[in-house]
Order: C-alpha cells, then sequence, then structure tokens
C-alpha cells in the first residue's frame, strides 16, 4: 500500500439536529468561528451544511439554508478560503453558484438536471454522493453490501452520463459512495464499500470523496458513543490515506492533519 495525502474538509454544520454537532453553529459568530479554527487546523475547504440529513430530522425550506448559510459562506469566500455548500435543493445550489462557490456537496448526486446547464456555465466541482435513500433520509433502510456496492457502480455510471451529457466535465466530478445510514441500516455495508474503495476508484478513474466521520457503522464496530469515535474515524480515514482517496471530509480536522502530516514524513523516500 502506498500512502496517498488527501485533502480535508472541516464539517461545519449550520444546523438544529446534526447527530454529532446540532445546535452548536446555529450562531453566525460561532460558525465562522468553527470554520476559521478548522481552516487553522489544516482543512483545505470549509464544508458548509444548513440542513441536517439524519433520519430523524426536520425539513429546512430553502431560504432557511440560504439564510444561515450566506454570512458565513461570504466571509470565507472574501478571505479566498474554499468553500463548499452542502445541499440537495436547487433553489440552494443556484444561489451559491452565482457567488462563486468552488464545490456544491450533494447528498443525492445532482438529483435535479434543470440546474445542470447553470452548473456548466460555473467552474464549481461537483461532490456527487450515492445514497439507497434517494428521496431524503426520513426512512433508514436494510440493505446487503455486495449489492450496495453494484449499486454504487450503476448510480455513478447512469449520473455522470447524464451530468457529462450536459455539457459539464468529468474533471470537476468528484464521487462520494456515502457512509453510514446513507448505505443502510446494516454496518456491513459501509465496512464492504470501504474494503473495496480502491476498486471503486479504479473503475471510474476519478477522485474520490469519504465521509466516516463519528459515523454509525464505526460505534456498531467499538462500541462507542457519537463523541467517543474519534479514535476509530482517524484510524479509519488513515486507512482510506493509503487507499488513494481524494479528499477526507470531517470533524476532527486537526487529528486528521496532524496524522497525514506524520505519515508523510515516515513514508518520505520509502
Amino acid at each position: 500500500m502506498k500512502f496517498h495525502k488527501p485533502k480535508i474538509l472541516g464539517i461545519v454544520n449550520i444546523t438544529e439536529d446534526s447527530f454529532s454537532d446540532g445546535g452548536l453553529y446555529l450562531d453566525y459568530g460561532k460558525a465562522l468561528e468553527k470554520s476559521l479554527k478548522l481552516v487553522e487546523d489544516g482543512a483545505s475547504i470549509i464544508d458548509l451544511g444548513a440542513a441536517s440529513s439524519n433520519p430523524s430530522s426536520k425539513e429546512v425550506k430553502p431560504q432557511e439554508e440560504i439564510d444561515r448559510l450566506k454570512p458565513v459562506a461570504d466571509y470565507l469566500l472574501t478571505k479566498n478560503i474554499p468553500v463548499s455548500i452542502d445541499s440537495f435543493k436547487s433553489t440552494v445550489q443556484q444561489y451559491f453558484l452565482n457567488r462563486n462557490v468552488q464545490y456544491l456537496n450533494d447528498i443525492q448526486g445532482f438529483s435535479h438536471p434543470e440546474i445542470y446547464p447553470e452548473i456548466a456555465k460555473s467552474d464549481c466541482k461537483l461532490i456527487v454522493m450515492h445514497s439507497v435513500q434517494r428521496f431524503g433520509p426520513a426512512t433508514v433502510i436494510e440493505t446487503k453490501p455486495e449489492k450496495v456496492f453494484n449499486e454504487i457502480i450503476d448510480f455513478f455510471s447512469q449520473r455522470i452520463k447524464s451530468i457529462q451529457n450536459s455539457g459539464i466535465s468529468s474533471d470537476r466530478i468528484i464521487l462520494d459512495p456515502g457512509m453510514g445510514f446513507f448505505l443502510g441500516s446494516n454496518p456491513e455495508s459501509s465496512i464492504h464499500v470501504l474494503k473495496n474503495i480502491s476498486q471503486l476508484k479504479g473503475y471510474f478513474n476519478l477522485p474520490i470523496l469519504i465521509s466516516v466521520s463519528r459515523k454509525s457503522f464505526l460505534g456498531a464496530i467499538v462500541g462507542r458513543e457519537v463523541n467517543e469515535r474519534t479514535p476509530a474515524t482517524l484510524a479509519t480515514e488513515i486507512y482510506l490515506s493509503y487507499m488513494g482517496v481524494d479528499y477526507i471530509r470531517t470533524h476532527d480536522v486537526r487529528a486528521l492533519n496532524d496524522a497525514l502530516k506524520v505519515l508523510e514524513v515516515l513514508n518520505t523516500g520509502v
């Protein structure tokens, strides 16, 4: 295995009910302070979300998402800090395309083709995520690991074709297979995908993003509650750096960045 240093996306949830930090950063000042701290800790990109994707989350209207995201995103952009907007709503995506954000992160994998022409006019990169929950997070379903992996291949094959047919270059596409409840209630589905992540990368030959941070399947492995999963998260992220993953989205930026610095030194000349 060869070490590969991925870019880090630092997570800032400007939400009421995110599974690990809901309510902590609804205040603009706290959200901005958190964002800047993550940059200081080593994040290359700040991933801002204003609507939780956990299975019991409340619906957030598009304008409310925009109102929560706008002041933080605007400030970061003025400081030339790359911003990712985590939203599957086309209205929200359109708004931030107009503000020239560098990344759109869609948990439904850009399921609204009506926005493709506007995306094609921009330089924004697209984080195209797969989820077994195609129409929202309200229901968690049981899945079989091998079947999920095959569905990921089929989903990306179709979605990449649709995006490219709209005039959007493949060099703007980043693939996220989903983790945790996005792959169903069975922890083995996430584990199976992680064990085969190099196969997924090789199949599409596109950048891969993974977000395992504090996820439920890690809790199932180690028997820890959400905020006690930092060691399990970091172990998985180190594994991913050896699997050639290009981007890691995480809550614990400092821990991951420190680990990657050490691994980079230890692997120099090896």
